[in-house]
């Protein structure tokens, strides 16, 4: 009796080994069924849009961020644009599409069927931007050389400092002009396109010669405006002038700009440097701000080590809400975003951030108008 029950004994305590190890083996399969999977899309999405429809990234994030920086409470919202995916763009948007005029961000937004936009940077008093503009290859204005350009050229974005010349090509010449749309001063050559108005707004003796399709088809000389054609420029001498060779009707003329940039490429002046190569080189004081030292509402544009390109704004002056930044805590707080180069864009009321028609940020005062912004368009198609 007692071998027969050794026996049993031993087959249980058998049973009971290989049915641990029949669950053990299991279990590694059940547990890795049921672990979540390495999407990180999802997480994002929950908070911006990252994934489309049809399960691909979405090339623009938006992340809404309350935090504290220097014992503050800060409203941050964030957008993300990834230039290396196809269909996306971000470019500078005019009010009306022209120099002179202020327009609602969200007019702007909608005008040019943007998903998202924010303010962009300075302008003079009828909303003329305070440096270069240029969009899909077109020349608006030029740079004043003493402020970050923002430039996309293909799926790449810089910043970087730029002088532009404008060149009037006539023959085997190229004659340098002072400016492009902008009010002409005695002694200046200035290119008057489209986007100036109807008119060159000349007050003092000049000698304009309009052009269309790159010929000179009439002369004019005295101190009212010229016409400027839908399909052409006008070019306007203040004198006194020193240009010896002038232009006739029925001349060949182009219009040529450097440094020489790819077709179709974007470029907008900004303020001042926040961070430059990875290092906060923020200013306390700005020649269209003023202090900054002061915590405001702010807005400012990026680029990080990998390409992305960064739009920020920060609500401010509304206590126990966002109080704002100042221009050293913005650069410092996008270096810890991973930015490389950062500029300044315009900001207190201006400050402003628009989602697929909608204002994501909280303005201190109602919707300021504006001479421009930045727009971010996507076709996913």
């Amino acid at each position: 009796m007692m071998k027969s029950k050794v026996s049993v004994n031993t087959i249980i305590f058998m049973l009971l080994i290989i049915s641990t190890l029949i669950i053990i083996y299991a279990g590694r399969f059940l547990f890795a069924e049921g672990k979540p999977s390495d999407n990180r899309g999802s997480d994002n999405a929950a908070v911006g849009d990252t994934i489309s429809t049809e399960g691909k990234l979405f090339p623009v994030e938006h992340r809404a961020i309350s935090t504290e920086i220097n014992g503050m409470k800060q409203e941050i919202n964030l957008l993300e644009i990834d230039l290396s995916s196809d269909g996306v763009k971000i470019k500078p948007a005019l009010s009306f599409n022209t120099i002179y005029g202020f327009q609602s961000l969200k007019d702007i937004a909608i005008n040019n069927n943007a998903y998202a936009a924010v303010n962009a940077g300075f302008f003079h008093s009828y909303g003329e931007p305070s440096g270069m503009v240029a969009i899909d290859g077109k020349i608006y204005t030029k740079s004043t050389g003493r402020f970050p350009v923002f430039v996309v050229q293909g799926k790449k974005a810089i910043l970087s400092e730029i002088w532009s010349n404008i060149w009037i090509l006539h023959g085997n010449r190229r004659i340098a002009a002072d400016n492009i749309n902008r009010e002409g001063r005695a002694g200046e050559i200035v290119v008057y396109t489209p986007v100036f108005g109807p008119t060159n707004r000349a007050n003092r003796l000049n000698t304009s010669y309009v052009v269309e399709n790159n010929r000179v088809v009439k002369k004019f000389r005295g101190d009212t405006e010229c016409k400027i054609p839908p399909n052409g420029m006008v070019i306007t001498l203040y004198e006194p002038i020193s240009l010896t060779q002038k232009f006739e009707v029925g001349d060949w003329v182009g219009i040529d700009i450097d440094p020489d940039f790819e077709p179709g490429f974007q470029a907008y002046e900004c303020g001042s440097w926040l961070v430059r190569d990875g290092k906060s080189v923020a200013v306390d004081k700005d020649e269209w701000v003023g202090l900054l030292t002061n915590r405001d509402p702010r807005t400012a544009i990026g680029i990080k080590y990998d390409g992305r390109v960064l739009l920020i704004t920060v609500d401010g002056r509304q206590p126990g809400y966002s109080l704002g930044l100042s221009s050293r805590e913005l650069a410092s707080y996008l270096i810890s975003l991973g930015v490389k180069d950062a500029a300044m864009l315009d900001g207190g009321a201006s400050t402003q951030m628009i989602i697929q028609n909608e204002t994501v940020n909280s303005l201190p005062a109602r919707e300021r108008m504006l001479g421009g912004g930045i727009v971010v368009t996507v076709n996913t198609d």
